[in-house]
């Protein structure tokens, strides 16, 4: 399953950063994602990249937006899809030259961006989610911690055609996501009651322990030291530099590091 190719797969991971220079530093020294520019209207846009494969973007913090991580979901046809749905927007249709997009919040206050790509024929290299799963640098898992996830659960599907998998968790049910067959995220009730619900995601690394280490000599902050978690892998979570979490893992599947 092709992410950038199939409706309803989040293919696209992008940071917004208060301090541009000081955020690729960071990400090339944890990650090793290298940083190609593209000029953009209101400032250059960055594509992060691990070898000849395109991971994330990096761009500027917009005027009153916080720094934080934002994920596109794939639509075939988004004005339809939008005067369908009619979820609720926060930054209207917008043309770019990848296609269009917009963003838009969930019932309980989570953003998403949706995007229309213009080119299906994904020139990122990044051509199967199972890619991700086995290479480091790349967005493999994503994952919405929120107030209400049965609610959650039941309007996502709604929405992009989402399929769900419930499965017991220690601190209650964990709906597991699948698009086109293929497994991509899932839904839990939020860690810290005082954390407003959001979606964040987790990047594919050959030692999670070993990004561990570096990540705190480089000044990011721990929040969830490197654990195990049976037949999945070993995860860890942190807050970078700006204080945005993100979390990476090294996943328990074969091919690893190939």
């Amino acid at each position: 399953m092709n992410p950038f190719r199939t409706h309803g797969a989040i293919s696209w991971s992008e940071y917004l950063s208060p301090d541009v220079d000081r955020s690729l530093t960071f990400f090339r020294n944890l990650v090793g994602w290298s940083a190609s520019a593209m000029p953009m209207e209101d400032g250059p846009y960055y594509v992060l990249q691990i070898g000849n494969t395109s991971a994330a973007g990096v761009m500027a913090c917009p005027p009153g937006v916080p720094p934080c991580w934002c994920f596109y979901v794939t639509l075939h046809d988004i004005r339809a899809w939008l005067e369908t749905k009619r979820p609720k927007v926060m930054v209207p249709l917008t043309e770019t030259p990848i296609g269009p997009f917009a963003g838009i919040t969930d019932p309980q206050g989570a953003y998403l961006n949706v995007m229309q790509y213009h080119d299906t024929e994904d020139s990122s290299g990044l051509d199967s989610v199972m890619t991700a799963y086995l290479h480091q640098g790349h967005f493999a898992w994503f994952e919405l911690q929120t107030t209400d996830p049965a609610a959650a659960a039941e309007y996502y599907c709604d929405l992009f055609g989402w399929t769900i998998d419930e499965q017991p968790i220690p601190s209650g049910t964990y709906h597991r996501i699948a698009v086109d067959g293929a497994a991509i995220g899932g839904i839990m009730a939020s860690v810290a009651p005082d954390v407003p619900p959001h979606w964040s995601g987790y990047v594919t690394v050959e030692d999670v322990d070993a990004i561990q280490a570096k990540a705190q000599s480089l000044g990011a902050t721990i929040t969830a030291p490197a654990f195990e978690v049976p037949e999945v892998g070993r995860l860890m979570h942190l807050l970078d530099p700006d204080g945005v979490p993100l979390a990476f893992a090294t996943w328990n599947l074969p091919g690893l590091g190939t």
